[in-house]
């Protein structure tokens, strides 16, 4: 069962440490510039990162909402997500120097904040 995270009326919502630690991990990859030749590196750690957070958030936990009653995802459908920037990280590669296009990059950053928007 879903629990939904719309406050009732003098009610606050506590949500866990990992909701805040997926927003900044939002805020992070969304301010990254396509030119670094840290990014694809930063971004295969935030995909790490965000892939542990959502498979560690206990199930009978999952909100139904998050932000105005806006439904969120299902967790499953947030890990596929993950695991498709992860999987087009490994394919354009991170190794030092590397330099992605910018149509690749932004595919791949699409793709991730889609997964972590949710949570910003």
């Amino acid at each position: 069962m879903k629990k939904d995270t719309a406050p009732e009326m003098g009610q606050t919502i506590l949500l866990p440490p990992a909701c805040a630690a997926l927003r900044n991990l939002y805020r992070t990859a969304r301010h990254l510039p396509s030119a670094d030749p840290y990014t694809p590196a930063r971004l295969a750690r935030i995909a790490d990162q965000a892939e542990y957070l959502l498979d560690s958030w206990p199930a009978a936990q999952w909100p139904g909402a998050l932000h105005s009653g806006q439904p969120l995802p299902a967790r499953a459908v947030l890990l596929a997500w993950v695991a498709t920037a992860r999987r087009d990280i490994a394919h354009a590669g991170t190794a030092a120097g590397t330099s992605w296009p910018y149509p690749q990059w932004h595919r791949i950053t699409t793709t991730l904040l889609a997964a972590l928007v949710p949570f910003a």
